[in-house]
C-alpha cells in the first residue's frame, strides 16, 4: 500500500478533475481583464467558477470576490469592518490565527469569545456582551469559524448571526473547513472560503461580502473584481476552485470510517480522550490524545509507518505550542503531551483505516515497552 494521507483538514490532495480544469485554463490565452475575445474566454472561466461557488454556498455569486486564500479573505473582512468604524472586535477563541492576528493588528480593542469544554463557543457570554454594547465602540463586529479545524466541532452559526443582526452588528464566518464537507448555508455579512481544503489548488480563496456590508479594499491598483480586489486574476487557480466546488459532495459517507477508527482506538486505549465527541462534528475529523505518549513522537512514528497525520492546525507545524482549541476549551489537562488529529477526505478508504489501526497498535506496543524499561 502507498502512503496514507490523513491530513485533509490541512490540505486535501488535488482532485483529478481539478488538475484537468487547471491544465485547460493554462491553455487559455489572455488576461481576464482584457476586452477582446481571448480576454473574454479567460473571464468566462472565472464567471463559471464564481457561479458554482455561489450555488454551493446559497449566496449571490456577484457578491463573491476571489482572493489568494482564506487568510486574505479573513484579513480583508476585518480590515473592512475596522475601516467602517468598528472599534471593538469580538473574535472567537476558536478562530484561525489569520483572523485573530488580523483583529489584533487592525482593531483598537479585541476580546476573545470563550469556548465550552464541548468545543462549542460560549454563546451566552457573547449574548451578554452584545446586550451591554456601548455605541461609542461603533457597530459590534463578531468573527467565528463555521467549524473548528482541530476538533471538527460545528458551531451554531445561524444562532449567532441572528444575535449579531439584532444588535445591528457585522459578522464574519470563516467557512474554510465547512465548504464541501457538510451541508452549510447561512447569510452573514462576510464569509471566507478556500480551495485547497476541498481538493482545489493552493493559493486560491474567496470572500463573500453582503451587498449592504461595508467594504474597504485591502489591495489597491487595478480595477479587478469590480474594483474590490486589485491584481491580475489567477485564472487557472480559480478554474480549479470551480471544478473542486462542483465535485465536492460533502463527506457524510466518510463518517463510517472515522467512527470505525475511533471505536477501535477506544478499545485499545481506555484512557483515550476524543475532543468534541459530544458535539456535532465534521464527519471526517477526530482529535484525540493519550496521556502517556507525546503527540510529536506518535506523529513521527506514524510518519515512519507511511501515515501522514497532524498535531492540529497546519499553520502551527514545527511549533511546540499547546493546541489553541484545547486551550480555549479548558481541556489541556486531558492532553498533557499534545493531541493527534486525523482528517479524512474524498479518497480515504476503510482499508487505510485498518492500516492506521495496525500501525497504531504496533507503535503503542513499542511505547509501552519503552515505558516499562524506563521505570
Amino acid at each position: 500500500m502507498s502512503r496514507i494521507y490523513f491530513d485533509h483538514n490541512a490540505t486535501s490532495p488535488a482532485r483529478p478533475e481539478v488538475i484537468e480544469a487547471v491544465a485547460h485554463a493554462m491553455s487559455v490565452i489572455g488576461n481576464a481583464s482584457a476586452q477582446h475575445g481571448h480576454g473574454r474566454a479567460a473571464r468566462n472561466l472565472i464567471s463559471d467558477a464564481r457561479e458554482a461557488l455561489g450555488i454551493k454556498l446559497g449566496l449571490c455569486a456577484q457578491d463573491i470576490i476571489f482572493t489568494g486564500g482564506g487568510t486574505e479573505s479573513d484579513n480583508t473582512a476585518i480590515y473592512s469592518a475596522v475601516s467602517a468604524g468598528c472599534k471593538r472586535l469580538l473574535i472567537s477563541s476558536l478562530d484561525h490565527p489569520a483572523t485573530q492576528s488580523a483583529a489584533e493588528r487592525f482593531g483598537e480593542n479585541v476580546e476573545f469569545i470563550p469556548a465550552l469544554a464541548s468545543g462549542l463557543l460560549n454563546i451566552e457570554w457573547l449574548e451578554a456582551k452584545l446586550a451591554a454594547w456601548d455605541p461609542v465602540d461603533g457597530r459590534p463586529f463578531v468573527s467565528m469559524p463555521a467549524v473548528n479545524s482541530e476538533t471538527g466541532v460545528i458551531q451554531e452559526c445561524a444562532r449567532v448571526i441572528e444575535m449579531v443582526r439584532a444588535a445591528n452588528g457585522l459578522i464574519l464566518i470563516d467557512a474554510v473547513q465547512a465548504l464541501g464537507k457538510i451541508e452549510f448555508m447561512c447569510v452573514p455579512d462576510y464569509m471566507a472560503v478556500s480551495a485547497h481544503k476541498i481538493g482545489g489548488p493552493m493559493g486560491v480563496g474567496a470572500l463573500y461580502v453582503a451587498a449592504d456590508a461595508p467594504y474597504a479594499s485591502h489591495l489597491t491598483g487595478g480595477g479587478q473584481e469590480r474594483r474590490r480586489r486589485a491584481g491580475t486574476l489567477n485564472v487557472a487557480g480559480i478554474a480549479g476552485f470551480g471544478a473542486a466546488v462542483k465535485s465536492a459532495d460533502n463527506l457524510s459517507d466518510i463518517k463510517e470510517i472515522r467512527d470505525y477508527i475511533e471505536k477501535n482506538l477506544l478499545q485499545m486505549e481506555p484512557s483515550l480522550a476524543i475532543f468534541g465527541k459530544e458535539s456535532e462534528r465534521l464527519p471526517n475529523t477526530s482529535f484525540f490524545a493519550v496521556p502517556d505518549a507525546s503527540s510529536m513522537t506518535l506523529m513521527m512514528s506514524l510518519d515512519i509507518e507511511g501515515i501522514s497525520v497532524s498535531r492540529g492546525m497546519a499553520c502551527s507545524s514545527g511549533k511546540t505550542d499547546a493546541s489553541k482549541a484545547l486551550s480555549a476549551m479548558g481541556r489541556l489537562d486531558d492532553a498533557p503531551q499534545g493531541a493527534i488529529r486525523i482528517s479524512l477526505g474524498y479518497n480515504s478508504t476503510m482499508e487505510e483505516a485498518e492500516a492506521f489501526l495496525t500501525a497504531w497498535a504496533k507503535i503503542r506496543k513499542i511505547n509501552r515497552s519503552n515505558l516499562k524499561v524506563a521505570s
